[in-house]
């Protein structure tokens, strides 16, 4: 006779219908849309099967290799800038120090805001007319700086805005590898000379390897589909200098109304993506597992 536990895939059937409703149905819809015409112009009369003509076009298309290398520079920079700050964080914070727990909290801060309002209030605070930073130069007696309107800083103001927000995250997922490791080792090191630095380069960080590409895919994700930071803060503008392939892919579906070159370009970034995780798996999975 079968027992209780032979009937309890029956208990799982609705979290994998459900499941199934919200996910892969607009996936597949979607893919079925990337091999058709769809066109807020056209729609009505049919949408007619194109085959790769949608790929074929965003590939050839200008618009998407320039919001392509932008996302994957701006991930770069910001990925090298989050894991320095990160990893020196989680350092200092290993330390036993008088208001570490009041130091943690506030690195959580950021973490409780959802990233549209992060978009808003940094679109405030470096607003040209009323921002903070511009106000804190004009009292220091220079010059005001288009921090949103200079297609050349945007996209540094981007990059500072993603470093504050997510530096923590990484901080304290390198904090609980840290507190991971053995001690052994390191005192080991001490006791033969070695120091801080050659303790931390020579025995830490290669024991942080694993936490370390942990954080890199995790943020590698985050940073190549960002979306509501940008387009809260800048709109993808000035003259798309922060037009990243999301917003790229968000202007041809919702603004143009081309779903089906739209949905093209959304696998076309999965693709991209998965490529980018292939390098980093070789580059650093490899040595971490």
């Amino acid at each position: 006779m079968r027992g209780p536990r032979d009937r309890t895939w029956a208990f799982l059937l609705p979290a994998y219908g459900a499941i199934l409703a919200v996910v892969g149905i607009p996936v597949a819809y979607s893919l079925y849309l990337s091999f058709h015409r769809w066109k807020l112009t056209t729609f009505q009369a049919g949408v007619p099967f194109v085959g790769l003509d949608n790929y074929i076009q965003a590939v050839g298309d200008d618009g998407f290799w320039h919001s392509l290398e932008l996302t994957i520079g701006f991930m770069v920079v910001a990925l090298v800038v989050e894991l320095v700050l990160g990893i020196g964080l989680a350092v200092l914070l290993e330390q036993v120090f008088r208001g570490r727990r009041a130091v943690l909290i506030l690195l959580l801060l950021p973490m409780f805001v959802t990233n549209v309002v992060i978009g808003l209030i940094w679109r405030i605070l470096l607003s040209y007319d009323f921002g903070l930073l511009n106000w804190l130069l004009s009292v220091l007696g220079l010059p005001k700086v288009a921090w949103l309107g200079d297609p050349g800083l945007a996209l540094w103001s981007l990059v500072i805005v993603d470093v504050w927000n997510t530096t923590a995250f990484v901080a304290l997922l390198v904090l609980a590898g840290l507190a991971a490791v053995p001690d052994e080792p390191r005192q080991a090191a001490r006791v033969d000379g070695a120091s801080a630095w050659q303790t931390f380069r020579l025995i830490t960080l290669p024991l942080l390897k694993p936490v370390i590409f942990v954080a890199v895919v995790w943020r590698t994700i985050d940073l190549f589909r960002i979306f509501d930071v940008v387009y809260s803060l800048t709109g993808g503008g000035p003259y798309n200098a922060t037009e990243t392939i999301s917003v790229y892919a968000y202007n041809q579906g919702f603004a143009s109304f081309n779903l089906g070159f739209a949905s093209a370009i959304s696998y076309l970034i999965i693709l991209a993506l998965a490529f980018i995780l292939a390098i980093e798996y070789r580059l650093l999975g490899r040595r971490a597992t």
